[in-house]
């Protein structure tokens, strides 16, 4: 159980590598449900594939945001 607790204070510990107000700025928009979708997109690439960096992030965020439907 300890174990368990440990490893599940692990994964809430990661971050996306960028914050929210970095996403609102990329993106042009204010505070919304787009921006947690981003973020956790973003969130979801760290996990898959580990630490991005902020160029790499931010990147990834415009190809996302690019193929969402208007």
């Amino acid at each position: 159980r300890i174990a368990a607790l440990e490893e599940q204070e692990a994964l809430d510990a990661i971050r996306p590598d960028l914050d929210g107000t970095q996403v609102m700025a990329r993106l042009g928009v204010g505070p919304g449900r787009v921006v947690g979708e981003a973020l956790d997109h973003l969130l979801q690439l760290r996990l898959d594939e580990g630490p991005l960096g902020e160029d790499e992030a931010g990147r990834r965020l415009d190809e996302w945001w690019a193929a969402r439907p208007d």
